[in-house]
């Protein structure tokens, strides 16, 4: 997932930075090697963003998994408490 995500940046900006080159009307050579240089920038920064997606996608699901066992000890210990409550005949 993340080689496809870093692969997606970098060829979107390469795409990017290659149509805007020719929209004005540079060089090929100057125009191939600024899309080459911004294919590697788009692609660290789309590796960046997505292992910081993921991490929080990770703290997300840790953190509700451990509201729910919380919940779970405290439905557990309620249905305790009204047990022991509970007169006996």
């Amino acid at each position: 997932m993340i080689a496809n995500a870093t692969s997606l940046a970098g060829a979107i900006g390469f795409v990017i930075v290659l149509g805007v080159g020719f929209a004005l009307g540079r060089d090929w050579d100057r125009t191939l090697i600024s899309a080459a240089v911004a294919a590697l920038a788009f692609g660290l920064i789309g590796r960046w963003w997505i292992l910081l997606w993921i991490m929080g996608l990770k703290s997300a699901q840790a953190e509700q998994a451990e509201e729910q066992e919380r919940a779970m000890r405290e439905a557990a210990q309620t249905e305790a408490e009204v047990t022991e409550e509970a007169p006996t005949a």
